[in-house]
């Protein structure tokens, strides 16, 4: 009806209106973190020099894996089941070369960590520094890469709950030079060219800085941490995870490829060019931009505006447009656009039509 219409309408303005004008906590998709989520505990076991541990997080069982696959990971956590390892290193050897020989096939084409893995094991056995070596430098890197992501969300929750997300506050880290890569910076991401300021009272006093000057580190053997609790919580979260600063020096002595000097990013990113329409469309599956495609093939989209008429059969939908600067997410800001997940966990349990959020709704009382 009408009214029902006229909710919509306004409910989508105003979040593309917030949305436009307050952007979003600038954090790091999950994406980030992998399919399983656990990139990060990876990261952490590497961060102590435990290689065995990171290259047991690679290997161990997930979820939603071909039948082949699960059985080849259960076939490995077992390889030393009748051995006693602290005694007898001998036969924990031939027991890792033959099961890493054994299950290589198993793999699949695309696990490229696993595969190196095994691959490194069936000739050198027990030897994890080695193994996760022979894995490629990016891939190496980005377990690292999201364990950073991970201390970055988790204080970035922590400033905006206690410091809220509009205005700066003593202990803030800001920026106050960016040089551009024509300049002698680093582009978009790295140190060089860069220079942070903690905020002392009289900084905040004068209002030179604002939130979307706020930055924070990503952890690092170069980089300068906040004040207050934001900067305190860096090293309780280290320290909760068995981490010291310094661990950050002592990876690029180990492996210089994936040495970890850190970097800033913003809190709050705003983003640019923010267009948005509200739509109306009866078909769940139809497009609501008219495709190169369907150009081609002359078909029109048949959503319309909120203006004209609607009824109870009426689907309502948000085409919206905006511009992010490098290593910022689309899919965060979406997030903050619907207020609603966007993991692919939560995607697939939408319903197309009717109340979309019924399964969810009914997980959650089950449970």
């Amino acid at each position: 009806d009408s009214t029902k219409k006229l909710l919509v309408q306004e409910k989508l303005e105003n979040a593309g209106k917030a949305l436009k004008a307050h952007g979003f906590i600038n954090y790091f998709g999950m994406q980030r973190f992998g399919k399983f989520h656990d990139t990060h505990e990876t990261g952490i076991a590497i961060m102590k020099g435990d290689f065995e541990g990171a290259v047991g997080i690679i290997m161990r069982e997930k979820p939603g894996e071909y039948p082949q696959t699960i059985e080849a990971r259960k076939r490995w956590a077992t390889r030393f089941e009748s051995i006693d390892v602290s005694k007898d290193e001998k036969a924990a050897r031939e027991a890792e070369m033959k099961c890493a020989r054994a299950i290589q096939r198993d793999m699949g084409r695309f696990m490229a960590c696993e595969n190196a893995i095994l691959y490194s094991l069936s000739r050198n056995p027990r030897d994890y520094k080695r193994a996760f070596g022979s894995i490629s430098k990016n891939m190496r890197s980005m377990f690292l890469h999201a364990y950073q992501s991970f201390l970055w969300n988790k204080v970035a929750s922590h400033r905006i709950e206690t410091g809220g997300s509009t205005e700066v506050r003593v202990g803030d880290l800001v920026l106050t030079e960016d040089k551009p890569l024509e300049k002698g910076g680093g582009g978009t991401s790295g140190l060089k060219g860069k220079s942070v300021q903690v905020l002392d009272e009289h900084d905040v006093e004068e209002g030179k800085y604002s939130i979307t000057d706020v930055v924070l580190p990503l952890a690092g053997s170069r980089i300068r941490y906040p004040g207050g609790s934001a900067g305190n919580l860096f090293d309780e979260l280290m320290k909760k995870d068995g981490i010291k600063k310094t661990d950050f020096e002592r990876i690029g002595k180990i492996d210089r490829e994936i040495a970890l000097g850190g970097d800033y990013r913003k809190l709050v990113c705003k983003p640019s060019d923010v267009t948005w329409e509200s739509l109306q469309y009866k078909d769940p599956v139809q497009p609501l931009l008219q495709t190169d495609l369907m150009k081609v093939n002359g078909i029109d989209i048949t959503a319309t505006t909120l203006s004209e008429g609607s009824d109870n059969d009426t689907l309502f939908g948000m085409v919206i447009g905006f511009s992010l600067p490098p290593s910022s997410y689309a899919t965060i800001a979406l997030r903050e656009l619907t207020k609603r997940p966007t993991s692919s966990e939560y995607q697939t349990k939408l319903e197309l039509s009717g109340k979309c959020e019924r399964n969810i709704h009914a997980s959650d009382n089950s449970s």
